[in-house]
């Protein structure tokens, strides 16, 4: 078995032709030292552009550079439940909510490699874009080329281009992340929402920005952020500490008309909690704090991989504090449904709110 089995097997894969025998060769294969920066999603790209002609691995050099950054990522603060490779490379991490949902497909990992193997393989440096997305009920990690970590909440997705760190680092989001940035003063790190672009060098932050919310938020953990809103590009927020800046989506309502100022908060840190309510999403827990009934639904949706409707519109006026954790969205909707007077149905993956 060498690489170019390894190519033949992608092919046979994609086709649809490959047998029981022959997709366990292929992930033998793939378990091999000089594969394993390798994912199945990345060889199919690569097959996808060139099925005829094999990839050709890194250089020895190349090789030293990566094992480099394997050894300070198996090193660093990384959690002690993800699991990875042998070489420490690729992590996933799939929060398992308890309701039946799918594992998500392996999150895509990939440094260096993918620069050198642009440039070589084709004979120019085409800009390409990738997309990782966390499915509804999950909760994926990332590592990106120059090691930074991030976590994407369920339903959100972050997009980036093969010239990511050329001159900058940026990355496109749509929902809620976690990042924890490495420092690198010449390549700023962008994260660009529809409601914001925020600049960073170093730094750990969470950022919610989903499409169909109210709002758009940005708290700080530690370091410092500089924020742009994307409804007044010529004013910068810069961002401290246990800090939280809320941004206004569309107005979908009345009621939103009455909260479309940008604002600056503190974060909700409880003294026996290790991270603000804001990033709890990040230890398996699903926390809301006042909030009314309907963005409280959203979240629910996305933490449980269901669909909410309400058949009495007044009920979306309700507000809810809560943290659930190992709670099954039956005990979740029991719970609320003990602090105020409304019924639900729950009938394959569908919730009605009455």
């Amino acid at each position: 078995m060498n690489q170019d089995t390894l190519w033949i097997l992608v092919g046979k894969k994609l086709n649809k032709e490959a047998t029981p025998d022959e997709l366990h060769q292929l992930d033998m294969l793939l378990k091999q030292p000089w594969a394993d920066v390798y994912s199945i999603q990345i060889l199919e790209a690569m097959w996808q552009q060139n099925p005829d002609r094999p990839p050709r691995f890194i250089s020895h050099k190349l090789q030293q550079k990566w094992d480099r950054l394997e050894i300070k990522l198996d090193t660093g603060n990384t959690a002690s439940n993800d699991p990875v490779s042998e070489a420490g490379i690729l992590v996933k991490k799939s929060k398992r909510r308890f309701i039946p949902v799918t594992v998500a497909a392996a999150c895509l990992v990939f440094g260096l490699l993918s620069f050198f193997y642009w440039k070589y393989y084709f004979g120019s440096y085409d800009v390409k874009t990738y997309q990782i997305t966390a499915p509804l009920g999950n909760v994926s990690k990332i590592i990106l080329p120059d090691g930074t970590k991030v976590w994407l909440n369920a339903g959100s997705k972050i997009v980036y281009k093969t010239n990511y760190g050329n001159k900058c680092r940026m990355i496109q989001l749509t929902g809620e992340a976690f990042f924890d940035v490495v420092k690198d003063s010449e390549h700023p790190f962008i994260v660009n929402t529809a409601a914001m672009q925020i600049k960073v060098l170093g730094t750990a932050f969470n950022v919610r920005s989903y499409a169909d919310d109210n709002v758009s938020e940005t708290s700080l953990i530690r370091g410092r952020i500089e924020l742009t809103p994307a409804s007044n590009p010529d004013h910068t927020i810069i961002l401290k500490p246990s800090e939280k800046l809320t941004i206004p989506n569309k107005i979908r309502s009345h009621r939103d008309e009455n909260n479309m100022l940008i604002t600056l908060s503190a974060l909700h840190t409880a003294k026996n909690d290790s991270l603000p309510a804001e990033a709890q999403w990040l230890e398996n827990k699903l926390v809301f704090d006042n909030e009314y009934f309907d963005e409280v639904a959203k979240k629910m949706e996305r933490w449980y991989s269901v669909s909410i409707s309400f058949k009495n519109e007044q009920l979306k006026q309700k507000r809810f504090s809560g943290k659930f954790t190992k709670e099954s969205l039956n005990t979740a909707l029991d719970a609320l449904k003990a602090t105020s007077d409304f019924n639900f149905l729950i009938d394959n993956g569908k919730v009605i709110i009455y």
